[in-house]
C-alpha cells in the first residue's frame, strides 16, 4: 500500500495535472474557438476571393466593352469628321449653287434683253430689206428712165438731124 505521504504527492500532482488539464482544456478551447474563427476566416476569404475573381471577370469583361466602346467611339468620330467634312463640301457646293443661280439669273436677264433686241435688229432688218427692195425698184426704174431718157434723147438727135437735114 501507498503511504499517506505517497497518496498526498498523489493527490497533489493529480490536482496538479488536473489544473494543468484544465488549462490544457481551456487552451484547448481556445485553439479550438480559434479553428473555428479561422475556419470562418477562411470560409469568408474563399468566399471573398470567390467575389474578386468575380469581379475581376467583370472588370475584364467591362475593360473589353470599354475597347469595343473606345473602338466604336474611334469610328463615330472618324464618321463625324467624314460628316463634317461632307457638310464642309455642301455648304461650298451650296455656295457655289447659289452662285449659279445668280448668274444663271444674270444671263436669264441678259438673254431677254438681247432677245429684245434681236427681236427689233430683226425688225430693222426686215425694214432694211424692204427699203433695199424699195431701193432696187428705185434703182431699177431710174436706171429704166436713164435708159429712156438716153433713148429719147438720141431719137431727139435723131429726130433733130432729120429735121435739120430736111432743113438743108
Amino acid at each position: 500500500m501507498l503511504s499517506a505521504e505517497q497518496i498526498k504527492l498523489l493527490i497533489s500532482a493529480n490536482e496538479s495535472l488536473q489544473v494543468q488539464l484544465a488549462d490544457a482544456n481551456a487552451m484547448l478551447a481556445a485553439r479550438e474557438q480559434e479553428i473555428e474563427f479561422l475556419g470562418d476566416e477562411l470560409a469568408e476569404s474563399a468566399a471573398l476571393r470567390s467575389k474578386i475573381d468575380a469581379q475581376q471577370d467583370e472588370i475584364e469583361s467591362m475593360r473589353n466593352r470599354l475597347g469595343e466602346k473606345q473602338q466604336d467611339s474611334k469610328g463615330a468620330e472618324e464618321r463625324e469628321l467624314e460628316l463634317q467634312r461632307e457638310l464642309t463640301d455642301m455648304a461650298v457646293l451650296n455656295k457655289e449653287y447659289g452662285e449659279l443661280l445668280q448668274d444663271y439669273a444674270y444671263l436669264q436677264s441678259q438673254f431677254k434683253d438681247i432677245r429684245v433686241q434681236l427681236t427689233t435688229i430683226k425688225a430693222a432688218s426686215l425694214q432694211l430689206e424692204q427699203y433695199s427692195r424699195r431701193i432696187g425698184e428705185l434703182e431699177s426704174l431710174l436706171e429704166n428712165s436713164v435708159l429712156e431718157r438716153d433713148s429719147l434723147r438720141e431719137r431727139i438727135r435723131v429726130l433733130e438731124s432729120k429735121n435739120f437735114l430736111k432743113e438743108i
